[in-house]
């Protein structure tokens, strides 16, 4: 069975692979020039560029969350709620291994209210 930090682990290297073919993925100067002829091909061009900064930016974000979940393992805050100090339940770690709030801070800080 795989502990919580080779866990954290595999996600981080999944995720620099992927930040760095979508980093690849952009056109070469002679695709682009040749898009740009084309009004529609420009605006192609664009949509593609902005969705690849978009999903880029996602995985960015979701690596600096494992890092921080990594470093907090390590200093052994892991599973605490960085808002209010309790424990962040098993259930809600084991799906979103990298959770900083328990449910009812991060519903909290989202604005969304539980239903009773």
């Amino acid at each position: 069975m795989k502990t919580v930090k080779d866990e954290l682990e595999t996600k981080r290297r999944s995720l620099e692979l992927a930040i760095s073919n979508g980093l690849g993925q952009s056109r070469n100067q002679t695709e682009r020039n040749e898009m740009t002829k084309d009004p529609y091909g420009s605006a192609s061009m664009t949509h593609d560029d902005e969705m690849i900064v978009d999903v880029v930016g996602r995985r960015m974000r979701e690596l600096q969350n494992v890092n921080r979940a990594l470093a907090d393992l390590e200093a052994g805050r892991y599973g605490t709620c960085e808002d209010c100090g309790e424990e962040i339940s098993a259930k809600r770690l084991k799906a979103l291994p990298f959770a900083m709030r328990c449910i009812a801070c991060q519903s909290s800080m989202e604005g969304v209210r539980r239903a009773a």
